[in-house]
């Protein structure tokens, strides 16, 4: 009995060598669902209306992902990541229906840093393995028009096909990101200017309670001419700074950013200028606050959109075009589990500058629950 004991352990010992030595790999996601409450100008009248409906993602984006890594020997691995985006209420893909809408790379990781290549969220996105910007939101780029998506637009969960990462390792505090894409939305074309390409800069720095971060992207458009939509706009540059200090009874939050040359806007974020109008300038400013309250979290925060003041030539002679809007916002979250929590939100967009109510007026109100796995 001793000798077969020994025998059995010795096997044992083996099998479980070979298996820590394979390549590791995790299934994880989010099913976020709750009930919703919106009240805005429909598009094909002047009136508010009112809709009730069940969503999914308002806290965060419902999504199922596997990630993992290969030791390649020394300090090297080989590291992936693929991440779908789902709508819980009707089963379907988000993300345009994208399999791996929301990210999917692969790459190497070492004393050097990490360098990716893939399906990507920027730095400056508020989402993804790289973000760099969700912690200095209140919200953490969630609670849908509460997040600093809603003014900021790189924020607004920029994501880019194509695209090569660089990532520095944590050094004093201190975290820097550089990357391109050579096209954002799609596969490649020829000829290379037919393209809409991006570059991507970030550094983030912690020091105790605090927290900041910068980052600027490039986005450009294929030169003139081309039969690509949006050709011949100019680069948007998107140039975003915000930090927090947490002082424990509460944490404060801010941010500014400087967005010029808006053109092409983005879905949920930005003023589509009028014909005769190119491109705008914009600032947008966030404070907010998150605290603990019982067992839960506390957050608020208001936003303001300043656009630049342009004057153009219209059918009924001189118009200015000065779209500037506010968005403030109110959450709760209480953890049931590590893994489970209950939410509520309530947040409003409202018009200003010369822009009208039927443009962005909204009231949205929501709770759910929250599971990630």
């Amino acid at each position: 009995m001793g000798n077969k004991a020994t025998v059995g352990l010795a096997l044992l010992a083996v099998v479980s060598g070979g298996a820590l030595a394979q390549p590791s790999a995790a299934l994880y996601g989010i099913i976020d669902v709750g009930v919703q409450w919106n009240k805005q100008y429909a598009a094909d009248s002047n009136q508010r209306e009112s809709l009730w409906s069940i969503d999914s993602g308002y806290q965060s984006g419902s999504r199922f992902g596997v990630r993992g890594f290969e030791s390649l020997g020394g300090a090297f691995a080989a590291i992936y990541q693929l991440e779908g985006g789902i709508d819980v209420s009707t089963g379907q893909s988000t993300q345009g229906g994208l399999l791996f809408g929301r990210q999917a790379w692969v790459g190497l990781q070492g004393g050097f840093g990490q360098l990716v290549a893939g399906r990507l969220a920027t730095p400056s996105s508020g989402t993804g393995s790289f973000d760099m910007w969700g912690a200095i939101d209140p919200f953490a780029a969630g609670f849908g028009v509460n997040a600093t998506g809603s003014t900021f637009i790189a924020a607004n969960a920029l994501r880019e096909d194509n695209a090569v990462l660089y990532v520095t390792p944590l050094l004093a505090g201190l975290k820097v990101a550089a990357g391109y894409s050579f096209n954002r939305g799609g596969s490649e074309t020829t000829p290379q200017d037919s393209n809409s390409s991006a570059v991507n800069l970030a550094a983030s720095f912690s020091a105790g309670a605090f927290y900041a971060a910068l980052t600027y992207d490039i986005l450009s458009y294929p030169e003139g001419g081309s039969a690509t939509a949006n050709a011949g706009n100019p680069d948007q540059r998107l140039l975003q700074l915000g930090g927090t200090l947490d002082l424990k009874v509460v944490k404060l939050h801010g941010a500014w950013a400087n967005q010029d040359n808006i053109s092409a806007v983005r879905a949920g974020v930005s003023i589509a200028p009028p014909a005769g109008v190119n491109a705008y300038d914009n600032q947008a400013w966030m404070l907010g606050a998150s605290m603990p309250v019982g067992r839960g979290s506390l957050m608020a925060s208001y936003q303001y959109a300043n656009g630049s003041s342009i004057s153009y030539a219209s059918a009924a002679g001189t118009a200015t075009f000065d779209p500037d809007y506010q968005v403030w916002g109110l959450g709760y979250s209480y953890p049931f589990s590590l893994r489970t929590n209950f939410y509520l939100g309530y947040g409003q967009v409202s018009a200003k500058g010369t822009l009208d109510s039927t443009q962005v007026d909204r009231q949205q109100a929501a709770m759910g629950l929250r599971y990630r796995f």
